[in-house]
C-alpha cells in the first residue's frame, strides 16, 4: 500500500518537472508550477486555493519521493546492481531542495486558506498575510529541536484554538521533520556513494561511467596533484575521457609531458574531442606537450584546427613539421593547399608525408608539382613522385616518368616502369570504350 501511494507521488511529481533531463528546464518547470500555485491563491476563491495549496503540498513531498527514487536508482547502478546511464537520469537534487522550501509560502498559505474555511484558528483583529508567514516560521522552529517552546518565543499573534487547526498544525510539523530527515540522511547517502565510488575509480575506471559526472570534482581534484602519477593517474584520466569531461583537457594536456601516461592522456583528449586546450597547448614550450597536441589534433581530424598547424609549421623543427603535416593530411581536401606547398620543405620526411596525404588530390596543381620532383635529389622522394604519377591521365607526365628509367636508384626505375604500364592500360581502355 505504501509503496503504491509512493509510486503515484512520484508519478505526480512529473507536473513539476522531475522527469525532465535537461537542468535548466527542469527548474524552470518546477518554479513556474509552484508560481501558478501561489498566484492562483490570491486571485481565487478560498475554496479554490485551498486545493490548489494542497496539490503543491502534494507536489513538494512527490518531488522529494522522486529524488528518493532517483537517488537509489544511482545507487544501484554505483553498486553494479544496474547497468543504466546515471548520467541519462534527471539530477533533482536541486529541485528537491527548491521544492522544500516552498514550504515556506504553502504552509502559512494553506493554514489561512483552511481557516477561512473551517474557522481553525484563534486570529486577532487585523491580521496581514505577514502573520500567517510568521505562524509558519513558528512551526519552522518547532521542527527544529522544538527550541522555541524551550525559550518560549513566539513570532506570530495568531494562536491554535480548534482540535482541526491542532491536527493540522501537527501534520505540517511532522511533513518538516519527514524531509529535514530524509533530506538529510540521503545527502549523507550520496556522499558516501560518491566517496567509495571515487576511491575505486583509480583501480577500475568503469566505476566513473557507474557514477556519472558527480564524479568529476573529485577527479579533477585527483588529477590537480602533480604528485599524482602512475597507473592510479591513468585510471583517472581514463575515467574522465569515458565521461567526456571537457572541463578536464587541462589537466590532461599537462600529463602529456609524462612519458608513463603520455600515450593515455594523448588518447583521452581525443575521446573527449574538445580542440581549444589542444590548440593552445601547440604554443607550449614543453616539445612533449606539442607532440601530444599534434597527434591528438591528427586523430581527431576538425577543419577547425588547420589554421593553428599551418601557423605551427613556421616554427617547427623537421620532426614537428613531419607530425604537422601528417595531422593536416587527416583533415582531407581543406589541407590540401598547406600539403602542396610542404612539398617544397627541405626534409625528405616532411615532403613524403605530404605526398602520402594527397594521394586523393587528382588535381593539375599537384600534377606539375611532381612533374618538377622528379628530378629531386632524394631517392625515396623520388620513387613516391613517379608512384603518384600514376594517378594522372595527361600526356605531361609521359616524359618524367620515361627520364626515371634511366634513374640510379633501382626502386625508382621499376616504378617508373608499372606507372606507364598503368597509364598505357588507361589509355587503352579509353580507347576500347571511343571505338565503341
Amino acid at each position: 500500500m505504501l509503496g503504491k501511494i509512493d509510486e503515484m507521488l512520484v508519478r505526480f511529481s512529473r507536473l513539476f518537472g522531475t522527469g525532465i533531463l535537461q537542468p535548466n528546464l527542469q527548474i524552470g518547470v518546477l518554479l513556474f508550477a509552484f508560481a501558478v500555485i501561489h498566484v492562483a491563491t490570491f486571485y481565487t476563491s478560498a475554496q479554490i486555493a485551498w486545493i490548489l495549496l494542497w496539490l503543491g503540498y502534494l507536489g513538494v513531498i512527490g518531488v522529494g519521493r522522486a529524488w528518493v527514487a532517483n537517488e537509489k536508482q544511482r545507487t544501484a547502478i554505483a553498486r553494479k546492481l544496474s547497468d543504466a546511464d546515471p548520467d541519462e537520469l534527471p539530477d533533482l537534487r536541486l529541485s528537491a531542495l527548491l521544492s522544500a522550501i516552498q514550504l515556506f509560502i504553502i504552509i502559512p498559505l494553506l493554514m489561512r486558506s483552511s481557516h477561512s474555511i473551517f474557522g481553525l484558528y484563534s486570529v486577532p483583529e487585523g491580521a496581514t498575510i505577514s502573520d500567517w508567514m510568521l505562524l509558519g516560521v513558528d512551526l519552522l522552529f518547532r521542527s527544529v529541536l522544538d527550541w522555541s517552546e524551550i525559550y518560549g518565543v513566539q513570532m506570530s499573534s495568531i494562536e491554535l484554538d480548534s482540535m482541526g487547526g491542532r491536527h493540522l498544525f501537527m501534520a505540517l510539523l511532522l511533513t518538516i521533520d519527514f524531509i529535514l530527515i530524509q533530506g538529510l540522511l540521503r545527502i549523507f547517502e550520496i556522499r558516501r556513494t560518491i566517496s567509495e565510488g571515487v576511491a575505486a575509480v583509480v583501480r577500475d575506471p568503469e566505476m566513473a561511467y557507474r557514477l556519472g559526472n558527480r564524479a568529476v570534482p573529485s577527479l579533477l581534484l585527483m588529477l590537480e596533484d602533480q604528485d599524482f602519477r602512475g597507473e592510479q593517474c591513468r585510471h583517472v584520466i581514463e575515467a574522465l575521457a569515458v565521461l567526456r569531461e571537457r572541463n578536464a583537457c587541462e589537466l590532461i594536456i599537462q600529463r602529456f609531458s609524462d612519458d608513463e601516461i603520455h600515450t593515455t592522456a594523448v588518447a583521452a583528449t581525443v575521446a573527449i574531442g574538445h580542440t581549444p586546450p589542444l590548440i593552445y597547448a601547440m604554443k607550449s614550450e614543453s616539445k612533449n606537450i606539442r607532440k601530444g597536441a599534434i597527434t591528438a589534433l591528427r586523430k581527431i581530424a576538425s577543419h577547425d584546427t588547420v589554421p593553428t598547424l599551418v601557423s605551427a609549421l613556421k616554427s617547427a623543427d623537421s620532426e614537428e613539421r613531419e607530425h604537422i603535416v601528417r595531422a593536416l593530411s587527416s583533415i582531407g581536401k581543406t589541407s590540401y593547399p598547406y600539403l602542396r606547398k610542404a612539398l617544397s620543405d627541405t626534409d625528405t620526411q616532411v615532403k613524403l608525408a605530404a605526398l602520402q596525404g594527397l594521394t586523393l588530390d587528382k588535381g593539375e596543381a599537384l600534377m606539375l608539382l611532381l612533374i618538377g620532383m622528379a628530378q629531386d635529389s632524394d631517392a625515396d622522394v623520388r620513387l613516391a613522385v613517379v608512384d603518384a604519377m600514376q594517378r594522372f591521365s595527361d600526356g605531361r607526365v609521359v616524359a618524367p616518368l620515361a627520364a626515371a628509367l634511366e634513374d640510379s636508384d633501382e626502386r625508382v626505375k621499376r616504378q617508373a616502369k608499372r606507372s606507364l604500364d598503368h597509364l598505357e592500360s588507361v589509355a587503352a581502355r579509353k580507347g576500347n570504350s571511343s571505338d565503341q
